[in-house]
């Protein structure tokens, strides 16, 4: 008795049908680890912090440790220019940019661009405000009147100055929405009911196989 010419094409739909589930399987759990490059966790002053005092430096923080070679750091004033000329340097999963100490009032970024540890580059921004309050500047005191216009220099009273808002303090941040990431985000893909579908696949299409052969045998 002949084989049925149906045989042959039902084992091979079964098998196709699994090694298409298991070459599916295989890039769901490569993927992320295919796009976990290095991204921002965290940066002291944080992002939209308010400061009272300049810091001695900013530091970046990231998910793993990144290269020298072609990381870089920047702070930059209101107008865009530079406003330090001091070098980065990299620190394991740290990046750190002294600052000077003379730095004026106003709003600040830092823009960076790291070599991630797979050599992907990673790059973004952190703003931030610093509120120092001015220098005081004395004032001389009037003369008396029928004083001699050679009177004596007299001991200048420093003016009071108003002290730090209570909401702002060195590397604390005021509420702000930002991302200090936005472009190395966490993946938000479902990984596990895709691979449960796929592996219900993979079984699906193995048992097909099975039952195909034992079907074929039994003829």
């Amino acid at each position: 008795m002949t084989a049925s010419p149906a045989r042959p094409t039902v084992r091979r739909s079964a098998r196709a049908w699994a090694v298409g589930a298991l070459v599916l399987a295989v890039a769901a759990l490569t993927a992320p680890a295919a796009s976990a490059h290095d991204r921002l966790v965290g940066s002291d002053p944080e992002p939209g912090a308010v400061l009272d005092a300049v810091p001695a430096q900013v530091v970046l923080t990231f998910s793993s440790d990144v290269q020298e070679l072609g990381t870089t750091l920047e702070l930059l004033g209101s107008d865009g220019g530079a406003a330090s000329d001091a070098e980065t340097q990299v620190e394991g999963r740290d990046v750190v940019l002294p600052l000077p100490s003379d730095l004026a009032a106003g709003d600040y970024t830092l823009v960076y661009r790291v070599t991630s540890s797979d050599g992907h580059p990673v790059d973004g921004e952190v703003p931030f405000t610093l509120d120092v309050d001015a220098p005081a500047t004395s004032a001389p005191a009037p003369a008396p009147a029928g004083s001699p216009t050679t009177a004596s220099p007299t001991t200048a009273v420093p003016t009071q100055t108003a002290g730090p808002s209570p909401s702002a303090s060195a590397g604390t941040a005021v509420a702000d929405d930002a991302d200090p990431a936005a472009a190395t985000t966490e993946d938000g893909f479902p990984w596990v009911p895709v691979l449960v579908v796929v592996l219900v696949l993979a079984l699906g299409g193995l048992a097909a196989g099975v039952l195909a052969r034992r079907r074929g045998a039994t003829r």
